[in-house]
């Protein structure tokens, strides 16, 4: 399996992003002129977009250090290639509120992921989606998938996929563990596959969730885990 849909090489030192007291936060539109200057974008600290619109000309990658937080509440933002929000270290977050995420290509958001190095701590990744609408030829919401404590919540939310890769939500899958997965009261739409999974000692919960799904259906739960799949239009019984 792709550890990701397209390699990156994030910079280590970042240059700091956190909104000053008492200032306004940054908008959609801040967030896409910061891509379009060079395709990256960094994250320390807390960094919100508030509101607005913004427009992707390329694709954009966001790198994250360790104990940052992504948040986007209220935006809007569309483009014609793919966005990738990577959080290398540990205790990463990504939120996405009352927002609308619109690409061409793949859109990812993931949370402890990927630095490519046993060494570097990944773990306490977490990814939240809530009453937001995301749509890309691939959708990917992952947290810390060869570490612990990986997290991903997706609720009240539309996710759109319209290429043959499909949607994955999955936390500490692989070498992970104790990942959680919560899916609820959401709309999933697959021209692929639809995978939702944890790893070992993982807590999987689906409910009152409407799929259409072109490919294959994964709802599971590692050795030792938990898997409960309720109330669901058609039905997604754990595997």
């Amino acid at each position: 399996m792709k550890r990701l849909l397209f390699a990156v090489t994030v910079m280590a030192a970042a240059a700091a992003m956190v909104t000053p007291a008492g200032a306004a936060p940054d908008t959609a539109a801040d967030f896409a002129a910061d891509c379009n200057d060079d395709g990256i974008a960094f994250v320390t600290g807390n960094k919100r977009y508030v509101g607005g619109t913004g427009a992707l000309d390329g694709p954009c990658v966001v790198g994250m250090t360790v104990g940052s937080r992504l948040v986007f509440r209220g935006v809007t933002l569309t483009g014609n290639s793919s966005l990738a929000a990577i959080g290398s270290p540990a205790d990463t977050t990504v939120k996405v509120l009352d927002s609308t995420i619109d690409m061409a290509g793949s859109l990812e958001l993931t949370a402890g992921c990927c630095a490519g190095d046993g060494a570097v701590p990944e773990q306490d990744g977490r990814v939240v989606v809530r009453r937001s609408i995301l749509r890309g030829s691939s959708i990917q919401l992952v947290a810390s998938f060869d570490w612990p404590d990986g997290t991903v919540v997706v609720t009240d939310s539309t996710l759109h996929a319209t290429g043959a890769q499909g949607i994955q939500v999955r936390a500490s899958d692989l070498g992970g563990v104790d990942g959680t997965v919560k899916v609820k009261g959401s709309i999933l739409t697959s021209a692929g596959d639809l995978e939702i999974k944890t790893g070992t000692r993982g807590t999987t919960r689906v409910r009152r969730n409407t799929v259409t799904v072109t490919g294959g259906t994964t709802v599971s739960a590692g050795a030792g885990g938990s898997c409960r799949s309720t109330d669901n239009i058609p039905a997604l019984p754990c595997t």
